[in-house]
């Protein structure tokens, strides 16, 4: 009995080798050269999808777009997502990018950029070739719609546009409105979140980005105030804001150092200059997190980056602490809200300077979850497949609503 047991188990592990050898086969036979860009002639794969074998359909409905929920950004719900087989298209998605190359951050052509970020669908192609637009499943504007009138729009060709700056430095929409489907930027009610980027706890980070525990970016230090004999540091080259950020700032020098590199101060690190970055680990306490408005859900890589990402405390300007709790590790930020003045603010800044342990509080949260990579692109793919059919006929007025940025600080 026990020697038919084990012809069984062997039995079963050679048809399931043969099993994946021929998907393997199926799925990918015919692929284009790295160098094809075109997509006229682009070959079916197998039902159109590579989905992670065990992970082909989803055991329960996930939030995917706004009208689903906008509790979450949805990032993490629209990577895993993977539409059923029966519903794909066999050709793959075609997806134009009116705008050129240049426009959108090192994005490869045709297959490629699916394959290096190891996206669950697989199924799009990337091509900037005129001749492929009506054709084309997906149009992908950044910033603007750039058709001439004379294009004829295919009927079902979906309509991507995507916004990272806030309202007050964008352009009207308005001849947009009616003509967009999905919308791409950091707000939280977007069709597809774009944030600058994304933490999370170590238990919420997909599988296949996680950290080994030994990585130095999961490292703790067991004093972050030690060495430290600098206040307040602030990169910034955009002097005059909606917000007054300059001005708030200024005001705070006058209780506390604050140390302005850049076009609006008097001190000078060159951004290709590496010390510019060891120094905010090494040297500084503080750093301003300003963003140039107030906007809602509006937080950039002046506060992941410059922020969180270094061994300093950020202060922040820019949507209330409500949003920053939301997308921030625990008591990892200061928020000037919190303080009447900016006096008031330099006086718990003297505090924290004064008390190594209350300052340390503020690195708790260092190696509980690390940064990923939201897949932009596979995010799109996926839910281009079988898009949910849907049009903005206000984008303007969606984009630039009442109340979406505060015409400067309170203080």
């Amino acid at each position: 009995m026990r020697v038919t047991l084990k012809k069984t188990v062997v039995a079963t592990y050679l048809l399931f080798c043969a099993t994946l050898t021929f998907l393997n086969v199926l799925l990918y036979q015919n692929e284009p050269t790295g160098d094809q860009t075109e997509a006229s002639n682009v070959p079916s794969r197998a039902a159109g999808l590579f989905v992670t074998i065990f992970g082909r359909e989803n055991r329960k409905p996930l939030a995917l777009l706004p009208e689903d929920s906008t509790e979450t950004d949805r990032i993490l719900e629209q990577i895993e997502y993977a539409p059923e087989i029966s519903s794909l298209p066999r050709q793959p998605v075609k997806i134009f990018l009116p705008h050129g190359l240049g426009m959108y951050g090192g994005v490869s052509l045709g297959y490629k950029e699916f394959e290096v970020q190891n996206c669950r669908v697989k199924n799009c192609f990337i091509t900037v070739n005129q001749r492929d637009a009506p054709s084309a499943e997906v149009v992908f504007f950044r910033d603007s719609l750039i058709f001439p009138k004379s294009y004829q729009r295919p009927q079902n060709q979906l309509w991507v546009m995507q916004l990272l700056e806030n309202p007050d430095y964008t352009s009207t929409l308005r001849y947009a409105n009616g003509h967009v489907n999905y919308t791409a930027t950091y707000r939280w009610d977007s069709d597809i979140v774009t944030p600058y980027e994304k933490w999370v706890p170590l238990a919420q980070v997909p599988r296949d980005q996680r950290l080994p525990l030994t990585s130095k970016k999961l490292a703790r230090k067991s004093d972050y105030a030690k060495g430290k004999s600098e206040m307040v540091a602030w990169f910034v080259s955009h002097c005059h804001t909606n917000n007054n950020r300059l001005a708030y700032a200024k005001k705070l020098s006058r209780h506390i150092s604050v140390h302005i590199f850049g076009d609006c101060g008097n001190m000078v690190c060159h951004r290709r200059d590496e010390r510019c970055q060891t120094m905010l680990d090494d040297d500084y306490k503080f750093y301003l997190s300003f963003e140039n408005n107030n906007c809602e859900d509006y937080v950039t890589e002046k506060y992941f980056v410059n922020g969180l990402q270094h061994d300093i405390i950020p202060v922040v300007m820019g949507p209330p602490r409500s949003y920053y709790e939301k997308i921030s590790p625990p008591h990892s930020f200061i928020h000037v809200d919190d303080f009447r003045s900016p006096k008031e603010l330099a006086a718990y800044l003297h505090y924290l300077d004064k008390n190594d342990s209350a300052y340390n509080e503020y690195f708790a949260w260092k190696g509980t979850g690390q940064f990923i990579n939201t897949k932009f692109w596979c995010r799109l793919c996926a839910l281009a497949q079988n898009p949910r059919p849907k049009i903005h006929p206000n984008i303007d007025g969606w984009w630039k609503k009442n109340g979406s940025c505060m015409s400067s600080s309170k203080h």
